[in-house]
């Protein structure tokens, strides 16, 4: 499954043409130089070879114009329609006639303009499914989560962090409790200093003590979580300390989990759907290209906004791909077990595509409204996530087209080397699915 890309190279391109044109030309010129200076020869000997030669050009030229006329208008018309349909693209009319796509520059522009199409349609549905979620009479009231994990552990529900109204840090002025996790509590603060709104995370204790590995290698996470910036990941700002608590500074990303969104409207449909799915992958290429494992992908870490853009965040349990792992060493297992990795849920070595097979299960819930594996508790899962054969998407959504049901039960294989091998191309099977 390699990521799909443009055939510049697929037919011969406009410079070859005009090339072979010129050369046609160039002979049609020469014969009719033969042909005329041989007949003017014959018939009108007194007559110099320089009028010859000039009314030889001026068969040529007579020639060369139509020939170039038309080779011309063949290959105005594509960029014409090209011109008209990005300007009713621009006005919001997607249903636009493009060209046929040759093997050509031409094809290939045409191309990228029905990929470009294909995605505003897609994102139109989502915005679209979004806005009918939001409307007054909806029948279920729209949380104002920014994580919500289902079940919070009793050290998560005693946590006691920063009240609402209070200054956090000497800074951060607490709006409300956004939701709380196995790691934390997420906060929506006002920062002071910049005037502007933040999410603050602040660490139980116990998973930020510093004489442990597993709260080494978070603080080293952290950093490295800073450094990406794209548009499909939540930035995060700072790392500090405050009143004997440790807490994160993220990007406020005002709106929806895309767990939320599932359990309001279960499975979705094509178009918001792989919209959805495409620029998870977006941002989870570049986590990966940060040399980063999310090792939690799941739908309550995923943020959509109101604008259709999705967010991937919580890099909580992320760790490097060349880095230790804590699971390993504290004898323990870090994860969601419903959406974990069969390596994972047995403390192996993971590299991306671990979080591949976590985007796999993902998925499998958004098209067909049910998980893959289910399970009484995390013990039985993460064994189920082993041993056990889901079933076939198309059983629980026989509509779904055949491409996408195919890259996604590859997505859930129990051997890795049987996966996408990154998130790029999973991105790139995903963009020849047509919805």
């Amino acid at each position: 499954m390699r990521r799909a890309s443009l055939p510049m190279r697929a037919g011969p391109g406009l410079a070859t043409k005009f090339s072979v044109a010129a050369a046609l030309l160039v002979l049609l010129t020469l014969g009719g130089a033969i042909a005329v200076v041989t007949w003017r020869a014959n018939e009108v000997a007194e007559k110099s070879i320089r009028e010859s030669l000039l009314l030889v050009g001026g068969l040529a030229l007579l020639l060369a114009l139509p020939i170039s006329f038309a080779m011309g208008r063949r290959v105005a018309r594509p960029l014409a329609q090209l011109a008209k349909g990005a300007a009713e693209i621009r006005e919001g009319n997607l249903d636009v006639k493009l060209p046929e796509a040759g093997g050509d520059e031409v094809g290939a522009l045409a191309r990228a303009f029905r990929a470009l199409v294909g995605e505003l349609k897609e994102k139109a549905a989502l915005e679209q499914m979004l806005a009918e979620m939001r409307r007054p009479d909806a029948s279920v009231t729209r949380a104002s989560t920014l994580t919500a994990p289902a079940a919070p552990d009793a050290a998560a529900r005693a946590f006691a962090g920063p009240r609402t109204g209070t200054v956090f840090a000497g800074r951060y002025q607490i709006l409300g409790t956004l939701g709380k996790g196995g790691m934390g509590t997420v906060y929506r603060a006002l920062d002071r200093e910049l005037d502007d709104e933040v999410a603050v995370k602040v660490l139980l204790p116990e998973a930020f003590d510093e004489g442990t590995t597993i709260g080494v290698t978070l603080k080293q996470e952290i950093r490295l979580a800073r450094k990406i910036t794209h548009r499909n990941v939540v930035r995060t700002h700072d790392l500090g300390e405050a009143d004997g608590l440790r807490f994160l500074t993220m990007e406020y990303v005002p709106g929806t989990t895309l767990r939320d969104i599932l359990d309001r409207k279960g499975a979705l449909a094509l178009s918001p759907g792989l919209q959805i799915a495409k620029q998870l992958c977006r941002g989870l290429a570049a986590v990966h290209e940060a040399g980063i494992i999310h090792r939690d992908i799941k739908p309550p870490n995923i943020m959509v906004l109101p604008n259709g853009l999705v967010k991937l965040m919580d890099f909580g349990i992320a760790r490097t791909a060349e880095g230790t792992d804590p699971a390993s060493q504290d004898d323990r297992t870090v994860g969601t077990p419903y959406y974990m990795s069969p390596e994972q849920a047995v403390g192996r070595e993971l590299d991306a595509r671990s979080d591949i097979y976590s985007v796999g299960v993902v998925l499998y819930e958004l098209f067909s409204g049910r998980r893959p594996i289910e399970g009484r508790d995390p013990g039985e899962l993460m064994r189920r996530h082993v041993s056990f054969e889901p079933k076939p998407v198309t059983m629980l959504r026989p509509d779904l087209p055949d491409l996408l049901a195919r890259v996604l039960m590859a997505c859930l294989a129990k051997n890795p080397a049987q996966r996408p091998p990154t998130a790029n191309d999973l991105y790139g099977a995903l963009q020849r699915v047509a919805a």
